[in-house]
């Protein structure tokens, strides 16, 4: 029977006896969760914000869920992914609303590029520039979806992959959306969104979203979220980097090339009279393509301080920089002929501001790029933003913020987190797992393996997995912390186990993670993308291996450049950096194997520096607590036991 949330408290909901007992048949009362739910709702009381690590198996959803369902003040929920972003509006939300009769209002928000554009699916379809009759004809059915839907997200229409290029037609983005010049501005899937978004009481948005709002104030919509009294961060552990991106300036080739395009097509739309426009697009994604030649004959990922003095790639940027100067000429007298000619003129400005700022980065910046086969990314990021984040918090008048995640700590300490966005003086809290650790996992290390730079380790590497997959028939997550020893192992293994690889590059990432649910004895080797956000539950994943400690390479341009400055003002970049990281890193990749109370498995962490360096404990007791071992015979007996019991 549901109850009025007004009556209700977290004890209530999610204690012995609650409702939510009612509503989940095999919903069993954790004691991690319910003190997480009382920390958060004594918190929200008090207008205090928290740091709270909770460990897999807590339903932390729940845990922050019934407090903001249960709290009188508005409540944005931001998560890392898409994927949970959908599951609390789709599910959770739903569920606990029935539950405690919750009379607030919910509405999800996802970025720009989430949903159908009216204006650009009329526009390209009356132009009819689709290299196929199939691809027309795909884009004709979904205008037809975009006429009738009611949300015009995406993810609805079934007829398109996720990264199909068709919608980049269909689609707008901060580029090229007209804001409040649109003619179709009544049709907007964007603004309805954010319109629910403001009356909501429940907002559900992700990361990416909540830092593109500080960008995005000024394009026509004014403010996208709405002022709110509790924030909450769930996946918090991708915070740094996503701030640091969204706190930096990006240029690409393929920005440039999108854009030329986009201006040429209106010039013939607005300006039909000329043709200046088209040769002096032409023009700028020819010198943008020479400049990514030039850059070519350096490493493909670098620090652009390095080779900025190079006489070629001097040259090269003084030739693209006066391309952005001559096209702004040609644009500026034709902007008022047309709306997309006028938005041209402020995109045009946006990315010469992107590049100049590029060539020349301030103290605090470091200026980076990367290329590939098919294009060019052209980056400019803050060493710190700790400073600029803890100031938007301020600035944004949250009563209370919450940040949490499986992995928020390091070696027990929060410190490492909260310094590098500026939370100095929020407690924190851990709730560990209710998972019985001993009895559920192993945690084999090897001793025999040589060091991870020693000539020899990849093939006993290999040797190494070999016995284990055997044991394990397969049902096996292989991690690497470099897309090399990945390849090397994938080559090994072929020739030697008889289960299917599933190996990273060779698919898309949900494509694997399909086939490794759907295939019998399946083993799947990835690098960093698979180490977090994975969710395989039951037998079907029975052993982890990871080949080394995951330390950031030093190859990484803004990572090498803040660990040389915190060694220039007397720090100890390895402590206080790198070790951290790599814990935080090595805690993510470890939490793939026991997602649920039923699941049993071998962990493998193959790099002996965890028993030869004084580093190595710490990290180590970081872990779950599983029982430890040393003997291969004994990994192999785990594991066999486990495929004895009729598992498979």
């Amino acid at each position: 029977m549901a109850e009025l949330a007004s009556e209700l408290t977290p004890d209530a909901v999610l204690g012995d006896g609650g409702i939510v007992g009612e509503w989940i048949d095999d919903f069993q009362p954790r004691q991690s969760q319910l003190g997480m739910a009382r920390l958060i709702d004594e918190a929200i009381a008090l207008g205090e914000s928290r740091i709270v690590e909770a460990s897999t198996g807590i339903g932390k959803s729940f845990a922050y869920l019934v407090p903001a369902m249960l709290c009188e003040g508005k409540v944005v929920i931001s998560t890392g992914t898409r994927n949970l972003q959908d599951q609390l509006f789709g599910k959770d939300i739903p569920l606990l609303r029935r539950a405690v009769v919750s009379p607030r209002k919910v509405a999800l928000l996802k970025g720009r590029s989430n949903y159908a554009c009216p204006y650009r699916i009329r526009k390209h379809q009356a132009e009819d520039r689709f290299r196929s009759r199939e691809a027309a004809a795909v884009f004709n059915a979904l205008a037809d979806w975009a006429e009738t839907s009611n949300s015009g997200d995406i993810s609805e229409f079934a007829g398109l992959g996720e990264n199909d290029s068709l919608w980049y037609y269909a689609t707008s983005n901060a580029d090229n959306c007209l804001g409040g010049d649109c003619p179709q501005l009544e049709r907007c899937f964007v603004l309805k969104a954010r319109r629910e978004a403001m009356d909501a009481d429940l907002l559900v948005i992700n990361h990416h979203l909540y830092f593109s709002d500080l960008a995005l104030k000024a394009d026509g919509f004014g403010e996208i979220l709405p002022a709110a009294d509790v924030l909450i961060f769930d996946e918090a552990h991708q915070l740094p980097d996503i701030a640091s991106h969204f706190y930096g300036q990006q240029l690409t080739q393929r920005q440039v090339e999108m854009f030329c395009r986009d201006l040429a097509e209106a010039e013939v739309a607005e300006a039909p009279d000329s043709k200046r426009l088209r040769d002096e697009t032409r023009r700028l994604e020819k010198l943008m393509a020479d400049f990514r030649l030039a850059l070519g004959r350096f490493e493909a990922q670098g620090d652009w301080d390095r080779i900025a003095n190079a006489p070629a790639l001097q040259g090269a940027a003084a030739a693209l920089l006066q391309a952005f100067d001559d096209l702004a000429e040609a644009l500026q007298p034709m902007t008022g002929r047309g709306r997309e000619l006028a938005m041209g003129q402020r995109r045009l400005e946006t990315l010469r501001a992107a590049f100049a700022g590029f060539l020349e980065p301030g103290d605090d910046q470091v200026s980076w790029y990367e290329y590939h086969e098919r294009g060019l990314r052209l980056a400019l990021s803050p060493l710190d933003i700790a400073d600029a984040f803890r100031t938007q918090l301020e600035q944004a008048g949250f009563r209370s913020v919450f940040f949490t995640s499986a992995t928020l700590s390091s070696q027990g300490s929060f410190r490492y987190y909260s310094d590098r966005l500026g939370l100095e003086g929020i407690d924190c809290a851990r709730f560990d797992s209710p998972f019985d650790y001993p009895r559920q996992a192993l945690l084999y290390l090897p001793q025999d393996l040589p060091d991870p730079a020693d000539a020899a380790f990849a093939r006993q590497f290999g040797e190494c997995c070999v016995e284990l997959l055997d044991a394990a028939q397969g049902h096996s997550f292989i991690l690497f912390t470099s897309y090399r020893m990945l390849r090397l192992t994938a080559e090994f293994l072929r020739a030697r186990v008889r289960w299917p690889l599933l190996v990273q590059g060779e698919a898309q990432r949900s494509e694997l993670l399909h086939r490794f649910i759907e295939l019998d004895n399946p083993v799947l080797l990835g690098t960093s993308s698979f180490w977090e956000g994975v969710d395989v539950k039951g037998d079907q994943l029975r052993c982890v291996i990871i080949d080394k400690l995951p330390f950031r390479a030093p190859n990484d341009p803004v990572y090498r450049k803040r660990l040389q400055r915190l060694r220039d003002q007397g720090g100890n970049a390895f402590n206080e950096i790198q070790i951290p990281e790599a814990t935080l890193s090595l805690r993510q990749g470890v939490g793939r194997l026991i997602r649920d109370s039923g699941d049993r498995g071998v962990v493998v962490l193959c790099d002996n520096r965890l028993n030869t360096r004084g580093y190595g404990k710490g990290m180590l007791d970081s872990l779950p607590p599983m029982r430890r071992t040393t003997d291969l015979a004994e990994a192999r007996q785990f594991l066999l036991a486990q495929e004895s019991q009729g598992c498979g």
